[in-house]
Parts: structure tokens; C-alpha cells; sequence
């Protein structure tokens, strides 16, 4: 061998221990970088002689990098579903704090257990009055602390999704980065780490996919296949909401394809939200979207069932002395509607001292009215105005009942005088499951901003009451956003009935999705149809009006996710109890004759009917998460807080297991790409006696060479 062959060989071993020191060096120094994967160099013999680095290996296993990345996904569900639900429980409370539902409920009905005591104390009324109002100033703000959350999760999603966009468009430039390198020969080990590194960002935000490409690049889409990065390149967008409320229809994540070479972002985007599978995204949407509207429609279901039944009991008593008139809701009625009433209610007309003035007796069932006492007198028919006119017949100079705009309204004519009802013991009137002056809403002591109930009373052959061509436009969303349908219903035909066939039309109409039923009591249901579970239907504009009344067919049944969460919003006791609390119906109408006693100051009779609440069960419907039950208002609250309590802590668990897989996958991870300190050093050691090797041989080449020439 020759002495250049020698020197040649030496050169190219202490190059490739130079590259393996530095290799080894830069494990060293990455030993606690979690996204630094360990390179491994291999050697080979050259041609001509000597070696030469082969290779600079990334040592990564492919199986735990999909897994890493599946798990990473999982658990940003898992944290943003524990995070959204931690901010709520943050506003739900102790519950066994006083000032929980629980507290407030138990502090209402010990001060009503107060009135029974002294019913004419203006105290303990303003004491019991100012309970109710607590209770229902934290209906209202369980309510707007829900949409205060969802608002949070949407702009949380609008952060995300800028930080997903970053991330895309930096893996489309680390991708051409490292084909570009891999063609120069350079190494791009440390450009795959920095991909990796964004490919885990990007896992943490919503599922992903990776497929690596024969020159380096990969491309990236969600677990079904929805490309993110190709070739090309996309871009997410998405408009936030300022404002959320239970009928806030959010708008729609798209993927845009980017061109390229002119970077024109497409303008038609692909809807993204069914091709999420997990993520922080998913996890977002899914507490937005259906998570935290259950927990409103639960608040609002306690909440309407707090106001019927107080409302109801109200309405079945009267103050001393009795106003001088009782001014109902809007129902939506006609005067032309059938009364669909059945049963016995007096109307009274009483002095200031509580002594009767004149009493008219309504029998519904058998069609008559009668005064004081008398013989019965038939109705002029069955409509509303031909009950209200007999009634005001026999009520003569005494007093009136109206009905107009949907509004019935009760009024002594000598200011002096007040107007109480009362419901007969034997056969209480009803409409609707409600009693005359309940259903009408004319001595309630609770108001919102939504009615307690639904049950219209209406029947399908009962005049619709809505002027044809008038139009209500409405779309049935699936839990993801998609729109099943975008339906506007044009009012037609006569009837009720017709609306009902007209809407489940399945053609020109909702029957494919859902349909719709009126049951016994007047209320609108709607079954989704099969497939369609858990889809929604919300109003977009109603532009109906049913007579004069000014109600739109939408409110009118209840229509859209507002009309039960809405129900717990704006509650209040009515502004006419307030400034005047002797109005509080606590004691119960006598029916006598002309100059007999009707009311005295020491009734408490409708006092104890409110306390009897405490312990009255109430058939809740289903809503949320809680299905229907006869249960107290006081174990609903329970059921309702301790659900979302197990919820929470389901979330923590799942959070916790998700975690503890991460954490597996990235120990697994870390003992085949992490770097192990002994045996690099043990490399170092190794890779510098090789490059001490190839320089003493570069030394005695030189040293013969200088022999050989010193004897020439």
C-alpha cells in the first residue's frame, strides 16, 4: 500500500468519526428534548479504499409515532371536554352551599313556611317574596353563565383553528424543505423533527393521519381521509359568534384548498366538523354544541316547573282585599276558538271589607253559568266569546271579563271593588291540564321571558287562526352542524290539523326528518324520524302572526331550543305583587251570596298550598340528560347537580386514563428514539479512539514520508 493510499484511508476515517462525533454530541445535548428523535450513524467500506458514513439514521418507530399521535388527540378531547366542564361546575357551587339550588329552594320554602304563621305580615311576605326572587335571579344566571361558557368553547375554536393554520402551512414548508435537502444530499434529520414536532401540535388539535411520500414529504389528513396537507396545501376558516344564546345557530368550520404557486385561497370550503373525530376541536364542539345546551334545557325545565306550580296555586287563591282586576298572559287564543273547558269555576266581585258583591258560577261541562245561586243560563255557544259574554251577562253592572289579543282580563267596575276566582273543590275547571284562571295566566305571581308551558289546549280541528301565504322558515341541524333540511313552511289550509299534515308532508315538507303530533293537552312533539336522532330543529324567521295576538306559530308551540332554556330566563315575581304585596293570593274565596263573607285577613289557606310545594311531586319531562319523573322540585335540583357533578368527574377519569396512555406511548417512544446517556458515551468513547486511530495513522504516514524523503 502506498503512503498516499495510507493517508487517503486515515482522512476518510477521521471524517467519518468527525460525523459521528457531532451525530453523538447532538444526542448528547438533546437528551431531555422530548421532540428530538436519537441518530444512529452507519459506516461502510469506500471503493478504493478506507471508509465512509453510509448513513445518518432518525431511529423512530412508525407503529408509536401513529399511536403517539391517536393518543395525543384523545387526550385534547379529553382536556378541553374536563376544562368546559370545570368552568361549569366553578358556577354551579357547592351544592350543599345556601346558596346552591338546593340552599335557595330549602331558604323559599321556610320563609313560605313563615307565612302560614302571619299571612297578613307585609314582613314575611317581603321576606318570601325576596326568596323567590334569589332563586330566580339564579335561574337567570345559571342561564347566562351556560351561554357565557359556550361563547368561551366558540372563541377558544376560533384560537385553535388560527393555531391549526400556522401549523399546516409550516408542514407544507418543512415538506418541500426536506425534498429540497434530501436532493442536495443534505441531512434532514433535523428538519423531520421539526415536522414532527408540528405534527403533534397539530394531533393535539384534531385527529390526524400521516402518509409518508417516497421523497421525504408527507401528506396529512384527518383519520377519514380529509386531506389537510398534499401536494397542496389548505386553509381552515371559521366565523365566531359574538353572542350565544339557545337558538344561536354557530357557523360552519370549511377547508379551502390553497393554490400553490398563487396562494388564491378557494372560496368554497368543504364543511369540516363531520371529519373530526377527536381533538381539542372535537372536544370544543361536542360541550358547545351538545353538552352545555342539555344542562340549559334541565335549568329550564326546573325553572318552568317552579313557575307553573307556584303560579298555579296563586291562581287558585286570592288576596285580601282583592284586586280591583286580574290581567292574564297572551296565549295565543282567539276569541273564536272552541273553550275546550271542562269543569266549574265562580267568578266573584267582593268589596273592601271582603264581602260578595255578586258571584257568577261557570259549569263548562254543562254549558251553563249561573248567578248567585240561581238557575243555570246556556251559553250562547262554545267558543271563548260566547263564555266571556254569558259570564259578563251575569256578572251585569257589577263587573267585566274581556278577551282580547289573547289577554283575558277580569275587572270589578267600582274601583273599590276586586275581582278573585275560585276553582270549584268538587270539579276544578280545566283546559290543558290547567284551571281557568291558571291557564289564562290571570293571578300568576311568576313571569319570564318564555311561557312555563306549552299545552295550547288547541285541538287538530280547531281554526288555525294564521293568515295563509304568512311564512316561518326553519332548519333541522344534525349534532355536527350539517343541515338536514332548510324548510320554509308557508301557512295554508284551514285548521290546525292541516299545519300538522302540511309540516309532515314528506316531500314538500319535514316529514323525512321529523315529524309532528299534537297531544291531548295541545302541545306540539316532534319524533325524528329514523336516523335522525339528536338532530335539532331551530327557527330562522317567523314572520306568522295568529290573529291580533301578535304570537307567531313558533312560540306559540314552543318551538326552537330557546323555548324551554328560555324558560328559566327574565324570571321575576310580577312587578304588581312587588309594589304591592296584599296582593299576594294567600287566602281562598268564599262563594256566598250578596252580603256574605268572601275574604277575611286571617286566610292562610293559599299560604299553605304554597308550602305544600315543598312536597308535591311534579311530572318533569324529559330534558337534557335527565329523563321524565314525578319527583319534588328539591330532588330534581339534586338529580340535576349531581349529574352534572358525575359528569365532571367521568370527564376527570377519562381525562386521567387518556393521559396515562399518552404518557405510556411516550415512554415507549422515548425508550427506542430517546437518547441513553451511557450508551452514548460509551459511542463517544468509541467514535474518538476511532478518529485517535485514523490520526495516528496520518502521523506515521507523515513520519515515513519524511523518513523516505530524508534518505533520498
Amino acid at each position: 500500500m502506498s503512503i498516499t493510499s495510507i493517508l487517503q484511508n486515515s482522512v476518510s476515517g477521521l471524517n467519518a468519526s468527525q460525523v459521528a462525533l457531532r451525530n453523538t454530541s447532538n444526542n448528547i445535548s438533546n437528551v431531555n428534548n422530548p421532540d428530538f428523535a436519537r441518530r444512529s450513524v452507519s459506516f461502510q467500506s469506500r471503493v478504493l479504499g478506507g471508509v465512509e458514513v453510509s448513513d445518518v439514521s432518525r431511529i423512530a418507530n412508525d407503529f408509536l409515532t401513529r399511536e403517539a399521535l391517536l393518543s395525543t388527540s384523545s387526550l385534547g378531547a379529553a382536556s378541553a371536554t374536563l376544562r368546559l366542564h370545570d368552568r361549569l361546575q366553578s358556577v354551579f357551587g357547592n351544592p350543599n352551599s345556601e346558596g346552591a339550588l338546593p340552599g335557595l329552594l330549602n331558604r323559599l320554602f321556610s320563609d313560605i313556611a313563615e307565612l302560614q304563621v302571619e299571612p297578613a305580615s307585609a314582613v314575611r311576605r317581603a321576606t318570601a317574596v325576596n326568596s323567590m326572587q334569589l332563586l330566580f335571579n339564579e335561574f337567570g344566571s345559571l342561564t347566562d353563565s351556560i351561554q357565557k361558557i359556550r361563547l368561551g368553547a366558540d372563541q377558544e375554536l376560533t384560537n385553535r383553528i388560527s393555531e391549526i393554520n400556522d401549523l399546516i402551512k409550516n408542514i407544507h414548508e418543512l415538506n418541500i424543505e426536506v425534498v429540497s435537502s434530501a436532493a442536495r444530499g443534505t441531512d434532514v434529520n433535523a428538519l423531520i423533527d421539526q415536522r414532527q414536532k408540528s405534527l403533534t401540535a397539530l394531533a393535539q388539535y384534531m385527529d390526524t393521519r400521516i402518509t409518508p411520500q417516497l421523497n421525504g414529504s408527507v401528506y396529512v389528513a384527518s383519520t377519514d381521509g380529509t386531506f389537510l396537507v398534499n401536494a397542496n396545501m389548505t386553509e381552515l376558516q371559521y366565523d365566531n359568534a359574538g353572542a350565544a344564546t339557545a337558538d344561536t345557530i354557530f357557523s360552519r368550520i370549511t377547508l379551502h384548498s390553497i393554490d400553490v404557486a398563487s396562494g388564491v385561497v378557494s372560496p368554497t370550503g368543504l364543511p369540516l366538523e363531520p371529519h373530526i373525530i377527536s381533538g381539542e376541536l372535537r372536544g370544543l364542539l361536542d360541550m358547545r354544541d351538545v353538552t352545555l345546551p342539555k344542562f340549559g334545557q334541565e335549568i329550564g325545565e326546573l325553572a318552568s316547573k317552579l313557575a307553573d306550580q307556584l303560579n298555579r296555586v296563586h291562581n287558585e287563591n286570592a288576596a285580601m282585599p282583592a284586586p280591583n282586576q286580574l290581567i292574564g298572559r297572551n296565549t295565543g287564543l282567539l276569541g273564536a276558538d272552541a273553550h275546550n273547558f271542562l269543569g266549574v269555576v265562580n267568578f266573584s266581585i267582593t268589596d273592601p271589607a271582603g264581602l260578595t258583591v255578586t258571584s257568577v258560577r261557570a259549569d263548562f261541562t254543562t254549558g251553563q253559568y249561573s248567578v248567585n245561586g240561581g238557575p243555570g243560563v246556556a251559553f250562547a255557544g262554545g267558543s271563548i266569546n260566547a263564555i266571556v259574554a254569558g259570564i259578563n251577562t251575569g256578572l251585569g253592572a257589577g263587573g267585566t271579563l274581556s278577551f282580547s289579543n289573547g289577554v283575558m282580563r277580569f275587572s270589578a267596575a267600582n274601583p273599590a271593588n276586586g275581582a278573585a276566582m275560585l276553582q270549584d273543590p268538587t270539579a276544578p275547571s280545566v283546559r290543558a291540564g290547567r284551571g281557568f284562571s291558571h291557564f289564562f295566566g290571570m293571578n300568576d305571581l311568576v313571569s319570564a321571558d318564555a311561557p312555563s308551558h306549552y299545552e295550547t289546549g288547541l285541538t287538530g280541528a280547531d281554526a288555525h287562526g294564521f293568515t295563509a301565504g304568512q311564512t316561518l322558515r326553519m332548519k333541522v341541524l344534525s349534532p355536527s352542524g350539517q343541515v338536514a333540511i332548510d324548510y320554509t313552511f308557508t301557512i295554508a289550509g284551514a285548521t290546525i290539523g292541516d299545519i300538522i299534515n302540511q309540516l309532515n308532508n314528506p316531500v314538500t315538507g319535514m316529514g323525512a326528518v321529523t315529524t309532528f303530533s299534537l297531544d291531548a293537552n295541545g302541545k306540539l312533539a316532534q319524533t325524528p324520524a329514523p336516523g335522525y336522532q339528536g338532530y335539532k330543529l331551530f327557527v330562522i324567521d317567523d314572520q306568522t302572526s295568529r290573529g291580533a295576538t301578535g304570537t307567531p306559530l313558533s312560540k306559540l308551540f314552543g318551538l326552537a331550543p330557546g323555548a324551554r332554556d328560555d324558560q328559566a330566563s327574565g324570571m321575576q315575581v310580577k312587578p304588581s305583587v312587588v309594589s304591592n304585596l296584599a296582593t299576594m293570593a294567600l287566602g281562598k274565596l268564599n262563594i256566598t251570596l250578596p252580603g256574605g263573607v268572601a275574604l277575611g285577613y286571617s286566610d292562610g289557606r293559599g299560604a299553605l298550598q304554597l308550602h305544600a310545594l315543598e312536597e308535591a311531586l311534579a311530572s318533569f319531562a324529559q330534558a337534557g340528560h335527565l329523563s321524565g319523573a314525578k319527583l319534588t322540585l328539591a330532588d330534581y335540583a339534586g338529580q340535576f347537580l349531581g349529574n352534572s357533578a358525575r359528569l365532571a368527574a367521568q370527564a376527570d377519569q377519562v381525562k386521567q386514563d387518556r393521559e396515562g396512555i399518552n404518557e405510556e406511548i411516550k415512554l415507549q417512544i422515548g425508550q427506542v428514539s430517546g437518547v441513553n446517556l451511557d450508551e452514548e458515551m460509551s459511542n463517544l468513547v468509541v467514535y474518538q479512539n476511532s478518529y485517535n486511530a485514523a490520526a495516528r495513522m496520518i502521523k506515521a504516514a507523515q513520519e515515513m514520508l519524511a523518513t523516505l524523503l530524508a534518505v533520498i
